[in-house]
């Protein structure tokens, strides 16, 4: 289930993991965060030239490190693999890890130089997998690393993050500790920038969390262009209605609006920035407060109520298990909406019921869907009968009045 993008580094990964499914059932993938094979494409990457082989060899030797979606790049900058050249670098080493390092094989397709001269260079790495039959394709993403020139590296050049480097013309302006970035085509709005440090602040005293030191926020128009920007010229998303705008929040302390009508409020990812102290460990409990604090692509609670009564209307025969199995058949984004609609009810449930308590207490739920499921039938009657009931129950007026 997505939030059109929305999730922390380490909810991108779950968020591909239903896509990784369907293209598995395609072509048998390797383990997941496994090293991925590396090829070079037979034409456009040429590797008779110095700088260039020496940049593959540069790439060969940092995929063959284990990637973890939470982990950093102290190990690779140790290794003489990743460079310092900028504080994003330093301070967030490669913003692709989350999406690309899934076992898919990995293809270099491109060492460009970035501008005039031969210090920098652009390389773009292809993961994607292929049946036997090479009919069927299956992609994931489109990689844009940089490698910049250092002589005393091991392979003469270190890889960088594109981030520092495709936003350094963007205007920046800063409120509490939110630093906020804007895209080219964006227009700063002081009074969401001062909504969203409130929102910080007052959702960190609720959870008695530390606030964060320093959040960059990158306003941006949509996916792809807040996408690119952390080295992703493609990723793969969902298709269809709902898909045009998201948002996205890096565990790294990196918050990623792409939905212009929120800009800098998108209050949904700044709730995930917030709680990641809490290390929330369930996607239905993690997605759940998030959407009862901030809502869900725009829509508040009331909203989200009207649309699960619509699905639950339209869409009769799935039963709150489907839903939450992720097994509605052609469910689409009208099942990916019923769904956080239903996570966020449950977070509010709780809240009627034990307060903030409660709902700080919900952080402990174990991951993956039998925990999700013991979890509605633990907190609203012991059994799963008793949750369907309270789920078709939502919707009703009488019910929730």
């Amino acid at each position: 289930m997505a939030h059109s993008c929305s999730r922390t580094r380490a909810l991108a990964v779950r968020a591909v993991c239903a896509l990784f499914t369907v293209c598995a059932a395609a072509v048998e993938l390797p383990a997941q965060n496994a090293p991925p094979s590396v090829r070079v494409a037979s034409f456009g990457v040429d590797t008779s030239a110095a700088d260039v082989a020496q940049i593959v060899g540069l790439v060969r030797a940092y995929l063959a490190q284990p990637q973890k979606a939470d982990a950093d790049d102290r190990a690779a900058r140790q290794a003489g693999l990743w460079s310092t050249a900028t504080w994003a670098d330093e301070r967030h080493g490669d913003l692709s890890r989350g999406f690309v390092y899934q076992g898919f094989p990995a293809t270099i397709v491109g060492v460009t130089a970035a501008a005039a001269g031969d210090s920098v260079y652009i390389v773009k790495v292809l993961y994607a997998a292929a049946d036997s039959t090479r009919t069927r394709i299956s992609p994931l993403a489109l990689q844009r690393l940089y490698a910049i020139r250092a002589p005393e590296a091991p392979h003469g050049w270190r890889l960088g993050t594109a981030l520092p480097r495709l936003t350094s013309h963007w205007t920046r302006q800063h409120s509490g500790s939110i630093h906020f970035w804007y895209a080219p085509d964006m227009t700063p709005d002081s009074s969401r920038a001062a909504s969203a440090t409130r929102f910080v602040a007052e959702l960190s005293q609720r959870f008695n969390v530390a606030p964060p030191e320093r959040l960059d926020y990158y306003v941006t128009s949509s996916p792809d262009e807040y996408h690119r920007i952390v080295g992703l010229d493609y990723f793969v998303r969902p298709s269809g209605p709902g898909t045009a705008t998201g948002g996205m929040a890096l565990g790294e302390g990196i918050v990623l609006s792409g939905d212009p009508s929120q800009g800098e409020a998108y209050l949904h990812e700044l709730a995930h920035a917030v709680l990641l102290p809490l290390e929330i460990r369930n996607h239905f409990v993690s997605e759940g407060i998030a959407t009862w604090l901030g809502g869900s692509q725009g829509r508040d609670l009331a909203e989200l109520v009207r649309v699960l009564g619509d699905f639950q209307r339209e869409r009769s025969d799935v039963s709150l298990e489907q839903l939450i199995r992720d097994e509605v058949p052609d469910g689409g984004q009208f099942a990916t909406v019923a769904w956080y609609a239903t996570a966020a009810l449950f977070v509010e449930a709780v809240h009627q019921r034990a307060g903030m308590a409660g709902v700080r207490a919900l952080s402990a739920t174990d991951a993956g869907t039998d925990a999700t499921l013991r979890l509605l039938q633990d907190g609203l009657g012991g059994e799963l009968a008793d949750a369907e009931r309270w789920w078709r129950g939502l919707t009703t007026p009488e019910v929730r009045d």
